[in-house]
């Protein structure tokens, strides 16, 4: 039997998944599939956006001290040396991006002077003063940031099923 995650790690695994994944396809149907331009609809769906993205901070926050203070279990001897330093280095990568995505947002949205609420409740205060100027710059590097973490999260889930359907091996049960 292949050793697993604990319960809590799954759950903070499968949550963070089921905000992440639904905000980054909302954030890009505003910003790639809607005409450009203000539209109430555009405006709705970065506020939703935004509201739910913000949460995201503080699972990461948890996620990384819990996982700072428990180990994750070993991979199988049968995976090579080489890949078990990339899925660490590209864990690593995940949780950066994971980080700094909404942060990134964050500063756009305060260098824009616009608000940023959590979850329609907590106002959550202004990182840097309104800078109209500095604003695009950090809309850039959130659309960066937001795409390569959009992509290692694609590749994690490709790794887990491969794994599963090709190699048949204990990988992606120790994922779950």
């Amino acid at each position: 039997m292949p050793q697993r995650y604990s319960l809590t790690a799954r759950l903070f695994h499968w949550g963070m998944a089921a905000i992440i994944i639904p905000v980054w396809m909302i954030g890009f149907s505003a910003g790639r599939l809607l005409p450009r331009g203000p539209s109430p609809l555009k405006g709705e769906l970065l506020s939703i956006h935004k509201e739910i993205a913000s949460t995201v901070i503080i699972l990461v926050v948890l996620r990384m001290a819990w996982r700072a203070t428990h180990r994750p279990p070993a991979l199988p001897e049968s995976i090579p040396e080489e890949q078990q330093i990339a899925a660490r280095v590209l864990q690593g990568c995940l949780y950066l991006l994971m980080l700094s995505t909404p942060l990134t947002g964050w500063l756009m949205a305060s260098a824009y002077g616009a608000p940023v609420q959590m979850l329609w409740t907590v106002h959550l205060p202004a990182l840097i003063q309104k800078t109209p100027l500095l604003a695009p710059a950090l809309g850039v590097l959130h659309q960066f940031s937001a795409w390569i973490l959009g992509v290692l999260i694609a590749g994690h889930i490709l790794a887990a099923l491969m794994h599963r359907l090709s190699r048949r091996d204990q990988v992606m049960d120790m994922m779950l």
